[in-house]
């Protein structure tokens, strides 16, 4: 047997030893964040008190609110086309490496995992990184999803480790927090194990879901982009996630939602530093002195972020890799079960949001005090301000303008804020557009007519505002069932055909696995 498969084996059976200072150090935080008073309670008020705002301010100050939210639109617009901009002259620069989808025969058990780990084994330097597949214990069809993976990817990296993760560990939650904890700790301990001269600073880890493709000279990129940084430990890498992952097929309230959320994450998550998603990477120095992941929280994206700033007491900076990656959307067999899907992960986003702002505000007293006002500020202001009270204010202002107010001069000024977000929303998808046709075009065929798009724009609104109520109901059901409320629940992806250039059947992806990658810098610039 070689050494890697010893590798896998020992990974797989579970034999790493468990560290328990981190179980008893988790424990203890999770009797700390518990109770019924909880830090998110904040938001509820805030979101509360500016929803009513139209019944007791007048009227000119609503509009001025209304003409302050359209104003972030703008900017979050403006932001989003320079990144875009960004991204197509990265991608120019690059290196012309051609890829092709189609070169390994893939088995149909676990389709979507072997397809995530033949997009990243035809990286160029797919032989100098450790794949690690972190799986649940209880992950259906386990051993032949281990053994499909083996057999087909052995050959096609430094090293290919895969994990499983114990279920039932004290003080821990089944989900992706949990999994990539123990996933992380595993390579962390075989590394430590294996090297006599271990660097931790020499290690980047990324990592991703089993439904992310890359771009075809991703890690290219991103190794030029952590080379550029002298302290690489203050930073953490963020790709720009697309979701048209088979999204012309789905309904407009998916397609919708998943364009403003790639718009958005290009306009405000990564300029304003809010937080990572899905896709991030960090050094391993970074993630010892964070204590890795977070095993108890179901947002592991946003909790990493806050809990290495809280912990390692750096001022950390969320850094753009301008290269577009493919995250797929809910999705579900029919019309009602894709609503039903949507609901049910806009609800779990916003609980999520919910716990890890109390978390933050717990923890806030070890961050340098400007720096954890502001991150908080920007915080409320993205989550509860302009994702909820935004769709809020639009409902309350329009009762007060129609139900008790009959001037109609003054209803016209409102149409000004109004006109501004549909401008925006129109740039929205049309920027998309753009990026289909020039930066994803060898990963995502997509049709979509233009009348389908029109109907589409007009639609936008309306699923923004149903975006944000089902946010407003996730924050209120967190208050009324307190932290009990807090579990993962992976959201299906069916319908998640359309990525390369043919068609599978579809399927159902629960995401039990996720995909880790560690790369060792081997040169400076």
């Amino acid at each position: 047997m070689s050494e890697t498969n010893q590798i896998q084996r020992l990974l797989i059976s579970s034999e790493l030893p468990e560290n328990p200072i981190a179980t008893k150090m988790t424990l203890k935080e999770d009797k700390t964040c518990g109770g019924r008073f909880r830090w998110n309670l904040v938001i509820n008020a805030i979101m509360i008190a500016m929803a009513a705002f139209p019944f007791y301010l007048p009227l000119e100050a609503t509009l001025g609110i209304n003409c302050f939210y359209a104003s972030l639109w703008l900017l979050f617009t403006c932001l989003a086309v320079n990144t875009l901009s960004k991204i197509h002259n990265t991608i120019k620069k690059s290196f012309p490496y051609q890829i092709y989808f189609d070169h390994i025969p893939l088995q149909r058990t676990s389709r979507i995992t072997l397809k995530t780990l033949q997009n990243v084994s035809q990286q160029r330097i797919a032989k100098e990184i450790i794949l690690v597949v972190c799986m649940e214990e209880k992950t259906p069809d386990k051993e032949s999803k281990i053994n499909a993976v083996f057999e087909q990817f052995t050959n096609f990296f430094g090293k290919l480790i895969i994990t499983v993760h114990p279920y039932g560990t004290p003080g821990e939650i089944p989900g992706k927090c949990s999994n990539n904890n123990y996933g992380i700790r595993s390579v962390y301990a075989h590394l430590k194990q294996s090297e006599p001269n271990f660097d931790p600073n020499k290690y980047f880890v990324t990592n991703f879901d089993v439904d992310n493709i890359f771009h075809k000279n991703f890690l290219d990129i991103q190794m030029m982009n952590i080379l550029k940084e002298k302290d690489r430990n203050n930073y953490v890498w963020q790709p720009v996630l697309f979701y048209n992952w088979g999204l012309d097929k789905l309904s407009v309230f998916t397609r919708i939602t998943g364009l403003a959320r790639n718009m958005l994450m290009m306009g405000a998550l990564i300029p304003f530093n809010i937080n990572i998603m899905s896709v991030y990477t960090a050094s391993l120095q970074l993630y010892i002195e964070g204590d890795f992941c977070h095993p108890t929280y179901q947002m592991e994206d946003i909790i990493c972020y806050i809990r290495w700033k809280t912990l390692s007491k750096r001022s950390l900076k969320i850094k753009p890799i301008y290269c577009p990656t493919i995250s797929g959307p809910t999705s579900g067999s029919n019309m009602w079960q894709e609503f039903v899907e949507w609901v049910r992960q806009n609800k779990r986003w916003s609980v999520g949001s919910a716990e890890v702002f109390h978390y933050f505000v717990i923890k806030a007293s070890r961050v340098q005090f400007c720096s954890a006002f502001l991150w908080a500020c920007n915080y409320l202001n993205y989550y509860a301000s302009f994702i909820c009270v935004q769709s809020l204010l639009l409902i309350t202002t329009t009762i007060r303008l129609f139900a008790m107010e009959s001037d109609p001069i003054l209803q016209q000024y409102f149409c000004i804020p109004l006109i501004m977000v549909y401008i925006c929303l129109f740039f929205m998808i049309f920027m998309n557009k753009l990026a289909v046709k020039y930066l994803l075009n060898d990963i995502v065929i997509e049709k979509i007519p233009i009348w389908k798009d029109f109907i589409h724009w007009i639609l936008s609104l309306l699923v923004m505002v149903g975006y944000g109520l089902t946010i407003f109901y996730g924050f209120w059901e967190i208050f009324f069932c307190g932290k009990g409320v807090c579990t993962h629940e992976p959201s299906k992806k069916k319908v998640l055909d359309n990525i390369v250039q043919r068609k599978d059947d579809n399927i159902v992806q629960t995401k039990d696995e996720t995909v880790i990658y560690v790369l060792q810098l081997q040169s400076e610039p």
